[in-house]
Protein backbone atom coordinates (compact mmCIF):
# COMPACT_ATOMS: atom_id res chain seq x y z
CA UNK A 1 0.00 0.00 0.00
CA UNK A 2 3.23 2.31 0.41
CA UNK A 3 2.51 2.49 -3.53
CA UNK A 4 0.25 5.25 -2.75
CA UNK A 5 2.98 7.42 -1.03
CA UNK A 6 3.74 7.60 -5.11
CA UNK A 7 0.40 7.31 -6.87
CA UNK A 8 -1.37 9.78 -5.58
CA UNK A 9 1.16 12.71 -5.74
CA UNK A 10 1.71 11.88 -8.97
CA UNK A 11 -1.91 11.45 -10.32
CA UNK A 12 -4.47 13.53 -7.78
CA UNK A 13 -2.27 16.49 -6.76
CA UNK A 14 -0.73 16.87 -10.34
CA UNK A 15 -4.22 17.30 -11.71
CA UNK A 16 -6.13 19.15 -8.74
CA UNK A 17 -2.77 21.81 -8.70
CA UNK A 18 -3.62 21.97 -12.76
CA UNK A 19 -6.99 23.08 -11.61
CA UNK A 20 -6.01 25.89 -9.62
CA UNK A 21 -3.32 27.24 -11.46
CA UNK A 22 -6.27 27.43 -14.60
CA UNK A 23 -8.28 29.24 -11.61
CA UNK A 24 -5.65 31.60 -10.90
CA UNK A 25 -4.96 29.69 -7.60
CA UNK A 26 -1.16 28.99 -6.87
CA UNK A 27 0.03 25.60 -5.51
CA UNK A 28 2.26 25.45 -1.91
CA UNK A 29 5.09 26.87 -3.18
CA UNK A 30 7.30 24.93 -0.80
CA UNK A 31 6.84 22.05 -2.41
CA UNK A 32 9.16 21.08 -5.48
CA UNK A 33 8.43 17.45 -6.44
CA UNK A 34 9.10 15.91 -3.35
CA UNK A 35 5.61 15.23 -2.50
CA UNK A 36 5.63 16.78 0.58
CA UNK A 37 1.97 18.51 -0.27
CA UNK A 38 0.05 14.98 -0.49
CA UNK A 39 -0.90 14.84 2.92
CA UNK A 40 -2.20 18.21 3.04
CA UNK A 41 -3.66 17.83 -0.05
CA UNK A 42 -5.31 14.46 1.47
CA UNK A 43 -6.40 15.97 4.32
CA UNK A 44 -7.63 18.88 2.49
CA UNK A 45 -10.10 16.59 0.12
CA UNK A 46 -12.04 14.87 3.70
CA UNK A 47 -11.59 17.68 6.62
CA UNK A 48 -13.21 21.00 6.40
CA UNK A 49 -11.13 22.16 8.82
CA UNK A 50 -7.81 21.69 6.66
CA UNK A 51 -9.04 23.59 3.94
CA UNK A 52 -8.57 26.52 5.72
CA UNK A 53 -5.80 28.85 4.33
CA UNK A 54 -2.54 28.43 6.33
CA UNK A 55 1.16 30.34 6.03
CA UNK A 56 1.93 26.96 4.38
CA UNK A 57 -1.41 25.19 2.56
CA UNK A 58 -4.27 27.15 1.34
CA UNK A 59 -6.95 24.26 0.78
CA UNK A 60 -9.68 26.25 -0.03
CA UNK A 61 -9.54 25.12 -3.68
CA UNK A 62 -8.51 21.11 -2.90
CA UNK A 63 -11.65 19.67 -2.36
CA UNK A 64 -13.50 21.73 -5.00
CA UNK A 65 -10.91 20.03 -7.69
CA UNK A 66 -11.21 16.96 -6.88
CA UNK A 67 -12.54 14.08 -8.72
CA UNK A 68 -14.39 10.98 -7.53
CA UNK A 69 -11.25 8.95 -8.06
CA UNK A 70 -8.81 11.95 -6.46
CA UNK A 71 -11.10 10.81 -3.24
CA UNK A 72 -10.18 7.39 -3.66
CA UNK A 73 -6.82 7.57 -4.06
CA UNK A 74 -6.67 10.05 -0.88
CA UNK A 75 -8.51 7.96 1.02
CA UNK A 76 -5.93 5.18 0.25
CA UNK A 77 -2.84 7.34 1.09
CA UNK A 78 -4.27 8.41 4.51
CA UNK A 79 -5.06 4.44 4.89
CA UNK A 80 -1.52 3.73 4.06
CA UNK A 81 0.03 5.96 5.66
CA UNK A 82 -1.64 5.79 9.23
CA UNK A 83 -0.80 1.60 8.91
CA UNK A 84 2.53 2.41 7.85
CA UNK A 85 3.02 4.91 10.96
CA UNK A 86 1.10 2.04 13.54
CA UNK A 87 3.26 -0.74 12.47
CA UNK A 88 5.98 1.19 13.05
CA UNK A 89 5.27 2.26 15.73
CA UNK A 90 4.07 -1.28 17.21
CA UNK A 91 7.52 -2.72 16.17
CA UNK A 92 9.12 0.22 18.09
CA UNK A 93 7.46 -0.50 20.89
CA UNK A 94 7.42 -4.41 20.77
CA UNK A 95 11.45 -3.69 20.34
CA UNK A 96 11.76 -1.71 23.68
CA UNK A 97 9.21 -4.47 25.54
CA UNK A 98 10.89 -7.68 24.39
CA UNK A 99 14.65 -6.05 25.30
Amino acid sequence: MMIMTVIFPRISVRHINNRMLENGASPPSWDKGLGASAPFYALAIFLKRARKPTPLFDGRFVAKHARPIDKFLAFLHLLSTFGFILSISIMVLLEYVLL
